[in-house]
């Protein structure tokens, strides 16, 4: 029996699908699932959310929206950071596409990412400011 077959059987003993159905429902759950996301997009989306899993992280994502572009050396003023600390939260947004580095002679700016990364931490941002 493949590994499938064991699971699509659960559906049946907890009482979901008929006996001799379950690859039916099985199959019907995971249409359900990529209807609602892109099956593609699913670690990008897990990386982003991750990313944004640190009230630090959240308050440096606050600041990009407000001013749409800000430096290493205002977050470690403006939240008492050390230096390598808010390194390892920019490249942990950065890796993710939540901002994007841009070189600015010797200094390095973080603005808003494009695409899913970025529209995600603003629909986090936007939620929270409904609240």
């Amino acid at each position: 029996m493949s590994s499938t077959n064991v699971s699509a059987v659960r559906f049946s003993e907890c009482g979901l699908a008929e006996k001799g159905k379950e690859e039916e429902y099985l199959k019907k759950l995971l249409e359900d699932v990529a209807s609602v996301v892109d099956q593609d997009k699913i670690a990008t989306i897990s990386k982003v959310m991750r990313a944004l899993a640190d009230p630090t992280r959240i308050r440096i994502v606050a600041m990009a929206k407000a001013r749409r572009k800000l430096y290493e050396c205002e977050i470690v003023g403006a939240f008492g950071l050390a230096q390598p600390t808010a390194s390892y939260h920019l490249r942990l947004l950065s890796d993710a596409n939540v901002l994007t580095k841009r070189r600015e002679g010797k200094m390095i700016a973080y603005i808003p990412g494009e695409g899913i990364g970025w529209t995600i931490a603003e629909k986090v941002l936007e939620a929270a400011k409904q609240q």
